[in-house]
């Protein structure tokens, strides 16, 4: 009796995890949206926003995946149109496309080949989903090749114009940028898309690459290439964007912007000076400053600068010179930067303009005691050479692709019939 009793005890309590195990997969095959014929389910939902996650370095928690759950869900949408519009046009990429593409992103996050997808899949990403984003990028850059390529046309007075108005900006300021777009297209996404921003720029300051994030989660067209805008100044991009870049030095991040369109995260990566030769103060540096105070009674000044010398020689990077600092008993130190070499101290600027990074600098005698300076990292001021009448036609294709491409995805998404079931 006892063990007939144990047998339907086990018995229930098989069928109850059965029950469970049904709902699971009933809960993970539910439709989230439907784009025209085309299902989205909670799963490749689900594995999205894991990858989101992940590439971006944002905790998983139920407050990250609400904020961000809306954007992936869009892009995911935009990406379905974007495949169905190329599977209606013959557009097909090869496996061997999408482990080019792979491995050009291993390239230039500085990766050994094959890293990208076990990295990920370490970390509980499904490498199949990445190759499927991955293919979708293509597929969306080479349907806009070939739909948008043939309307754009690009008259001789154009480029003459461009010519003419990099002429009168010589001297000017002009920055590499890469950029973040998150979109609002109703009153009703604001506040998600605000928050979507806000932890983006979390992201952003806790070390995420700039590019990881815009790749996942920018609607620009720029996303594919993580967001790269390429060498831009005033007239070249819209004007709420020039105005935030005007003000941002190199490696700087923009706060998040509200522009007439959308959320923008902006960001330099270099600077350079249009047509114009430059000193060596125009060279943006941030400096470590290892100082050693003078106590009463000290030996003289001389003896102190030699021991200086001594014990910081051999230092090779920023972070000897803290180790060092700290074996001698003095403070950690100081950072300071990005910031031009003509901004700094005048004990500092010519030590600094001849200094090499990662290397220490002949230890100087102040009124804060000895001073040893490390440049950790250098971006020396560029000039922007007069580009030729065929790089400003190649320059105006690529601003009129991405807008014609803006608007090619717009149509499909009105065009489109989309239910979303959340």
């Amino acid at each position: 009796m006892f063990f007939r009793f144990v047998f339907l005890c086990l018995m229930a309590g098989a069928f109850s995890l059965c029950a469970l195990g049904r709902a699971q997969a009933q809960m993970l095959d539910r439709v989230v949206a439907v784009v025209n014929d085309e299902a989205i389910s909670f799963r490749d939902l689900d594995a999205r926003m894991r990858l989101a996650l992940v590439s971006s370095n944002i905790p998983d928690s139920q407050d990250s995946r609400k904020r961000m759950l809306p954007q992936v869900l869009r892009k995911m949408i935009d990406e379905r149109l974007q495949l169905q519009e190329a599977q209606r046009l013959g557009i097909v990429l090869s496996n061997s496309d999408v482990d080019g593409a792979i491995a050009m992103v291993e390239q230039q996050s500085r990766m050994p080949r094959g890293a990208l997808l076990a990295n990920l899949g370490r970390q509980g990403v499904d490498p199949t989903r990445v190759r499927d984003q991955i293919r979708a990028d293509l597929t969306w850059m080479r349907l806009v090749t070939r739909v948008v390529g043939p309307q754009i046309r690009i008259g001789d007075e154009e480029v003459n114009d461009r010519l003419q108005s990099i002429s009168e900006r010589q001297g000017l300021r002009e920055v590499r940028a890469a950029e973040i777009f998150l979109p609002v297209e109703s009153h009703e996404q604001e506040d998600e898309t605000r928050q979507l921003g806000e932890k983006l720029l979390e992201g952003l300051h806790q070390g995420t690459p700039f590019a990881s994030l815009a790749r996942q989660f920018s609607r620009s067209p720029t996303s594919s290439n993580g967001g790269q805008l390429g060498w831009v100044s005033q007239g070249m991009v819209d004007e709420e964007v020039a105005a935030v870049l005007e003000n941002l030095g190199h490696g700087q991040t923009s706060p998040l912007v509200r522009t007439a369109t959308g959320y923008y995260l902006l960001t330099v990566l270099e600077t350079r000076i249009v047509g114009q030769s430059v000193s060596a103060e125009d060279s943006t540096v941030t400096v470590s400053r290892l100082i050693l105070p003078v106590p009463a009674g000290a030996p003289p000044k001389q003896e102190l600068l030699e021991r200086a010398f001594g014990l910081t020689r051999n230092a090779k990077s920023c972070a000897e010179l803290d180790a060092l600092a700290t074996k001698a008993g003095a403070a950690i130190p100081t950072r300071q930067g990005p910031i031009r070499i003509g901004e700094l101290p005048p004990e500092l600027k010519n030590v600094v303009a001849a200094l090499p990074p990662n290397q220490a600098g002949p230890p100087l005698d102040t009124p804060e005691g000895i001073i040893v300076p490390m440049v950790c990292s250098r971006q020396d001021a560029l000039v922007a050479t007069p580009p030729t009448a065929a790089q400003i036609r190649r320059q105006i294709e690529d601003e009129r692709r991405d807008m014609l491409a803006r608007r090619y995805l717009r149509n499909l998404r009105r065009a489109a019939f989309v239910d979303v079931r959340m």
